[in-house]
């Protein structure tokens, strides 16, 4: 597959300025996967983001989280289309895989991370929030590296697999004894709960 060197993106200026504008295709360095990004989700946290909400922007009490300009959108699916060196053994992935990426990147360093509640980490990287992570509101979008990245049954509908970051965030929440990391699998077509209690 022909990468372009150019693709269209949705770029996060500041509160209510959200522009459609041409930007370079992003290369993969090492560890990284570049995929091309088949459908997004826009979560109730991208419209805080665009409506001005102090979490993202600040305000006298705290510094903003988000960092424009930003590509927005965490929740995504894609295909591979190109991999850094080392980014197939690390993650798995071969070009044409359909792949999603957990929300969160870690840093993989802080006391969270090593402890395992990568999901708690002090670096606290959202895609499409900060700059090491630009979001899916885009042709194709990078896998950090660090992140986590999981296959995705091509038997899931599009709408199937932009909910699954979203299901996930649920299941976090409500079914403790699950693994998050194992959604991708339980609702696939050959899902039995045996397989994923603890």
């Amino acid at each position: 597959m022909t990468v372009p060197k150019k693709m269209k993106a949705i770029v996060c200026h500041g509160p209510e300025d959200y522009r459609l504008e041409e930007v370079d295709v992003p290369q993969p360095e090492t560890g990284e996967v570049l995929v091309r990004v088949e459908g997004v989700g826009i979560c109730a946290s991208d419209f805080k983001c665009y409506s001005g909400a102090p979490l993202f922007w600040g305000d006298d009490h705290r510094s903003g989280y988000c960092q424009p300009p930003i590509i927005p959108g965490h929740e995504f699916v894609g295909k591979v289309v190109a991999l850094g060196e080392g980014a197939a053994e690390k993650h798995g992935f071969k070009i044409g895989d359909r792949v999603i990426s957990e929300q969160i990147v870690p840093c993989g360093e802080c006391r969270y991370c090593k402890q395992g509640y990568y999901w708690m980490c002090e670096r606290n990287t959202v895609y499409g929030f900060r700059q090491l992570a630009p979001g899916a509101m885009a042709e194709y979008m990078i896998f950090p590296a660090e992140s986590r990245n999981h296959m995705v049954s091509v038997s899931l509908t599009l709408e199937e697999t932009v909910y699954i970051e979203p299901l996930a965030c649920v299941l976090n929440c409500t079914l403790p004894h699950f693994k998050t990391y194992l959604l991708c699998q339980i609702i696939s077509p050959y899902f039995t709960w045996s397989n994923y209690i603890i």
